[in-house]
């Protein structure tokens, strides 16, 4: 099956390391949900006979939308495609949009697994960040989830300026005590045009140590499995029963449909994505168009490159899997490429797969530029 990721274009505030599209005029909310659900509305002959079983709401912030807001888009996404009933339906959340207790109401609308974006539960680490949350707020808040939900994700960042291993050990025990039973932990990226990045070109001594950024990420992989936790891709740790099925199907190459501004799609062996703007988003589904921009094929190179990226990336690289994509036989082309990483140690090959060592997934992105 498919899966359907839903853009919500808003934010209370800009943090200072974010380069993901949003606005903070809140008060749009209404025009955007008339032009979601315009897309939806336009969408529906095209992909009804497609069965989608996971809806990811991303951003942004989702939860700045209410429950009402949400049962609403769902219901317009079931009236108009073939969302399966035991669909994964997940809202990416910030804490402080459930000071009010308004958790169970999510549930009730639909959603059944939240992505909290706590980043850290040590509150001179969340200035820092420019996060609006404490450390005490999101910890309540995930317990609170935790007593109605068991399936909830939390996000870490690690490889702070002057970050101790002890620092990041303290989050991620507070982590898993809170009762996420999946963990995404991200070294922090310095995007360029964010404020982050700014700040560095001012004060160089807050650009990370790459020493240090991959020893933290040893440390982080070791805890968590340590933990019980599966490392199923790189940045991406969850008990068993609890991987995210939507986002893997970005990892395994399979269909998924974007809706909302800036989001990517890729189905039928195509991709494209909506438009980035706010107001060019609007303007198109006001005047029945949808918003897509950039479609294009890839060829057989690129879909081999793709499809290795991500494999190595995540659970592996199929080689039936790639067979299908490509027609041509992974073993027989990358066996010289295949036999080295094994003998180094950087992978090995078990179920008709070519799967990387925690060490290799530490260089995932050098192995695809190197050898593949």
């Amino acid at each position: 099956m498919s899966g359907l990721y839903i853009h919500i274009p808003f934010c209370r505030k800009r943090c200072n390391y974010c380069d993901f599209f949003f606005i903070t005029n809140t008060k749009r909310k209404t025009e955007f949900l008339n032009a979601l659900n315009s897309e939806i509305t336009l969408l529906s002959n095209q992909y009804y006979g497609e069965k989608f079983d996971t809806v990811f709401f991303g951003g942004g912030t989702p939860s700045v939308l209410t429950s009402e807001e949400i049962s609403a888009v769902i219901k317009t996404l079931r009236d108009n495609l073939n969302v399966d009933c035991n669909s994964e339906i997940t809202m990416e959340s910030n804490p402080e949009d459930f000071t009010d207790g308004s958790i169970e109401n999510y549930l009730t609308a639909g959603i059944n697994r939240f992505s909290f974006g706590v980043q850290s539960f040590i509150d001179s680490e969340l200035k820092f960040l420019t996060r609006q949350h404490t450390a005490e707020m999101a910890e309540h808040v995930i317990r609170k989830a935790s007593e109605l939900t068991q399936n909830i994700s939390v996000d870490i960042i690690y490889s702070l300026p002057s970050q101790t291993e002890e620092d990041v050990n303290y989050s991620i025990s507070k982590a898993i005590d809170s009762g996420a039973r999946h963990i995404s932990a991200y070294s922090l990226t310095y995007e360029k045009g964010t404020s982050l990045y700014k700040s560095t070109e001012k004060d160089p001594r807050l650009i990370k140590d790459p020493v240090k950024d991959s020893e933290f990420y040893f440390i982080v992989s070791e805890r968590l499995t340590s933990e019980g936790f599966e490392h199923y891709e790189i940045s991406n740790f969850a008990r068993p029963g609890y991987r995210s099925r939507h986002n893997l199907k970005y990892w395994t190459y399979k269909n998924y449909l974007g809706l909302g501004p800036s989001s990517h799609s890729f189905f039928f062996k195509k991709r494209w994505n909506n438009v980035r703007s706010y107001s060019g988003y609007v303007n198109s589904l006001n005047a029945k168009t949808l918003p897509a921009e950039n479609l294009y094929e890839p060829d057989t190179a690129q879909i081999k490159l793709e499809y290795i990226m991500l494999g190595l990336r995540s659970a592996g690289i199929n080689f039936e899997r790639y067979r299908e994509l490509t027609g041509e036989d992974f073993e027989t082309e990358n066996k010289a490429a295949a036999q080295e990483l094994c003998t180094a140690g950087l992978a090995f090959i078990r179920d008709g797969n070519l799967i990387l060592t925690e060490k290799g997934y530490s260089i995932a992105d050098e192995i695809t530029a190197r050898y593949f």
